[in-house]
Order: structure tokens, then C-alpha cells, then sequence
């Protein structure tokens, strides 16, 4: 019968919708937590490097957010592009170190640079 086959099809293309629309938002979800993640870690560490106070600590929080969105955007954006990439995301670097600079002031950006240099020789 026809009309049962049509009904069948109908149903295997809406479940077949609807895992793809929650795998989309699980997916979305999971993308939006990265920034958060990784930008809630940088803080923590400059919050006890640095001696942040509260308000400190939530502006160089909201700095870090935003890197880490619009790097994760530019790298999706220019992933064929990789000398555009590159520019844009130099760019934002320098945007987000003066950023900093002006919140946190030379001396400690330069206290911060010191523990991440030596970090890296551990």
C-alpha cells in the first residue's frame, strides 16, 4: 500500500531531522563551552599570579572570552586561508594584549610574560 510506505518515509525523514538538530545544538553547545573553558583557566592562573581583585579578575575573564570566541570563529572562517588566518589572528593578539596592558599595566603584563616563559622551560 502506498500510503503506509509514504507515512514510513515521512517518519524516517523526521527522525532522521530531529537527531540531526539535537546533534547540531549538542554540538553548538560544546563548541561554546571551549572559549569559556580555556578563557576560565587563563584567569584562574592570572587571578593567583597577579593578585587580581574581583573586578580584575572578571575584566581579564571577559578579555580572554572574547579571544578565544573570535580566534575559534577566524579559524573556522579562514581554515583554507592560512595566511589570512595568520593575519587575523595576530591581530587579535595584539588587540587582546592591549587590552590587558591598559587593565593590568605594563609591570604586571610583564610579571605574567615572565611566569608563562618560565612555565614553558618546565
Amino acid at each position: 500500500d502506498c500510503s503506509n510506505l509514504f507515512k514510513l518515509n515521512s517518519m524516517r525523514k523526521f527522525a532522521l531531522l530531529a537527531s540531526l538538530l539535537f546533534f547540531i545544538s549538542v554540538f553548538s553547545i560544546a563548541l561554546a563551552q571551549k572559549p569559556a573553558k580555556k578563557a576560565t583557566k587563563i584567569t584562574d592562573e592570572m587571578t593567583e599570579v597577579l593578585d587580581l581583585d574581583k573586578k580584575e579578575s572578571k575584566a581579564v575573564y571577559k578579555i580572554q572570552f572574547e579571544r578565544f570566541k573570535e580566534g575559534q570563529a577566524i579559524r573556522k572562517e579562514y581554515a583554507d586561508q592560512p595566511e589570512v588566518r595568520k593575519e587575523k589572528l595576530n591581530k587579535l593578539g595584539s588587540k587582546v594584549y592591549n587590552q590587558l596592558k591598559e587593565l593590568l599595566g605594563m609591570e604586571r603584563l610583564k610579571k605574567w610574560k615572565a611566569h608563562n616563559k618560565a612555565k614553558k622551560k618546565n
